[in-house]
């Protein structure tokens, strides 16, 4: 059986974690390949809404496997306290959960340090989590980073706790009593990665042992293209790779492996942090998606940036992750406006996702809207001809199948094509 990998196509929060989940039902493993505890997704099981960060979804459902890998970065406090959430919606992870022992940890004192960073960047400022995700990543390539496999020799361990803890009050102007509570907090983080170990494992050989079984692997990504550092809008990115072929390398299977790319793709658009956004609705209809679309980040509850559908990005995000089909996600919340307006183009003809990004100016189709309620709709020829339009007028733009529709929270709110 094949890897599919489901990937953001925006700026992330596309409704990846409730199409993961839907999809699980046909899989043995879902495995997280990038980002850290600033990504949130979101799932509706059970009666019941999970937020989850940097646990795969497919964990909410019980027979499915949980995997992490070794290009994502872990808080090893945090996950335990998603672990325990689960656990007391009565979800265990035992023998289910298994963490890529060459994850790399944010110490506690990262947090301080990126923070600091933002502040120092003044208007400048990229809009982190403040999680500590950036300054675990640069550690990762300057080849001093913590991994979870130094918990299993205690001597190394401690001696690279002690060189980042001291490299966070030497380098901040912290007083006595942040100096006492970051101390506390490595304490934490101490006991709390031995606790993780327990779920480090090889996640590289139980693919493989999986694909060779036969049994559906569905890799996981965070974030979206647009925050890639390498192909989205520079620098108001991430430091994790968001795009496709990132799951090969974090997970550690060969392309060869992938037989489908399934993109996640929002009806309308939406940003969190800072950045360009040509086609952003600062207005009354900005707001109206947004208190329609409840858009408000899952991990940090900052109000999103809400606009019209960009085609044109869309277009370019599905070319980079080479996507097989396109689930398009959210579209009940577009029932209620007059018309609707999709981004097909910039004056000009100017395209780039760089620093010159925020000198688009976005060209528009106008669509007719459609007011009859649609939310959870599963059948196709029950929508509306408008709707079915605006989702044929998507898929043109982004020049691959739009497959499925998801029309609701919950699960099972699919429409399939």
């Amino acid at each position: 059986m094949p890897v599919s990998i489901v990937v953001g196509l925006q700026w992330g929060d596309e409704g990846k974690g409730k199409m993961v989940d839907h999809l699980a039902a046909k899989a043995v493993a879902v495995a997280r390949f990038s980002g850290g505890a600033n990504a949130g997704h979101s799932v509706e099981a059970e009666g019941k809404r999970f937020a989850l960060h940097l646990l795969p979804c497919g964990l909410v459902r019980r027979d499915v496997i949980g995997m992490i890998g070794s290009a994502c970065v872990m808080d090893p406090v945090t996950i335990l306290e998603e672990i325990k959430s689960l656990e007391r919606n009565g979800i265990s992870v035992e023998g289910r959960l298994k963490i890529s022992s060459k994850i790399n940890l944010t110490h506690p004192g990262y947090r301080w340090i990126e923070k600091q960073s933002e502040a120092d960047l003044a208007n400048g400022k990229i809009g982190t989590t403040g999680r500590g995700i950036g300054p675990t990543y640069e550690r990762k390539f300057r080849r001093n980073a913590i991994r979870l496999e130094d918990v299993f020799n205690m001597d190394t361990f401690k001696t690279l706790v002690d060189f980042h803890t001291d490299e966070a009050v030497n380098s901040l102007n912290l007083d006595s009593a942040e100096v006492e509570m970051l101390h506390s907090d490595v304490e934490k983080f101490i006991e709390a990665t031995r606790e993780v170990a327990h779920y480090s494992d090889d996640v590289s050989l139980s693919i493989a042992r999986f694909l060779a079984e036969d049994g559906l692997v569905i890799a996981e990504g965070a974030q979206g293209s647009l925050l890639d550092p390498d192909h989205g809008s520079y620098p108001y990115v991430t430091c994790g790779q968001c795009i496709s072929g990132a799951a090969c390398t974090s997970l550690g299977f060969g392309p060869a492996s992938v037989t489908d790319v399934i993109g996640i793709l929002k009806a309308y658009t939406t940003r969190v942090g800072a950045g360009p956004f040509p086609t952003e609705l600062d207005n009354e209809i900005g707001e109206k998606i947004r208190q329609a679309g409840h858009e408000f980040g899952t991990t940090t509850g900052r109000p999103r940036r809400c606009g019209w559908f960009d085609g044109v990005l869309a277009g370019y995000t599905a070319r980079i992750n080479g996507c097989s089909s396109v689930t398009l996600t959210l579209l009940d919340v577009l029932s209620g406006f007059d018309e609707l307006k999709i981004c097909t183009g910039y004056q000009g003809g100017k395209f780039t996702t760089g620093r010159s990004m925020d000198e688009l100016v976005p060209v528009y189709e106008t669509l007719s809207g459609w007011t009859e309620d649609i939310r959870g709709e599963t059948e196709w020829e029950n929508l509306p001809e408008a709707a079915r339009e605006y989702v044929l007028a998507v898929e043109k733009m982004v020049g691959v199948p739009v497959t499925s529709v998801s029309t609701g929270p919950g699960r099972d709110d699919v429409i399939w094509r």
